[in-house]
């Protein structure tokens, strides 16, 4: 008699934002997100300002679900400076690591 076998396979996964958002991801191993953009954005509560980054899921071997809410902040002296530009002015990118069940 044949068992099933279940493969179990990780992806590296980069998603790009550009505007405010609601979003889930299941079984995550990993989770980071980097403001890349001009403008302030808020993660669940966290401000992270321009070139910054934050881990809200540690590598730590274990799984998780995950639910952000992404707000960007309203336009700052800084950001009015790049306001002609359509380039870089509200976008984080989110990275993470996830398992993936076959």
């Amino acid at each position: 008699m044949m068992k099933d076998i279940i493969v179990v396979n990780t992806a590296v996964v980069f998603l790009k934002l550009k505007q405010d958002k609601e979003i889930s991801f299941d079984n995550v191993t990993t989770l980071q997100v980097v403001n890349s953009g001009f403008v302030s954005v808020f993660v669940n509560d966290f401000e992270i300002a321009s070139k910054e980054k934050i881990t809200l899921v540690p590598p730590d071997g274990t799984t998780s679900k995950v639910e952000l809410n992404i707000r960007f902040a309203t336009d700052t002296d800084a950001a009015q400076e790049f306001s002609g530009f359509t380039w870089n002015k509200k976008e984080i990118d989110i990275i993470y690591k996830k398992f993936i069940k076959c």
